[in-house]
């Protein structure tokens, strides 16, 4: 089961994260106290998972990183 955990660090941080999640059909919360997206997806690891999210954010608005951040281990 792969997990990425993204973190808003601009103002459409939240949108962007459940957005891309919801377009591939991935399980996704948010967490309002650390402003971050979990993400969930069975059958692929955690390195496909972030290659699948980041494809979408690309495909959404070029300047995603200037609103997220993975939140590493």
């Amino acid at each position: 089961m792969g997990m990425l955990i993204l973190e808003a660090i601009g103002p459409r941080g939240e949108e962007l994260a459940m957005a891309a999640a919801e377009a591939r059909g991935y399980a996704a919360g948010w967490d309002a106290e650390f402003e971050s997206a979990t993400i969930d997806a069975d059958g692929i690891d955690d390195g496909e998972l972030q290659g699948v999210i980041f494809e979408e954010l690309d495909s959404r608005d070029p300047d995603w990183r200037s609103h997220l951040r993975v939140v590493e281990d």
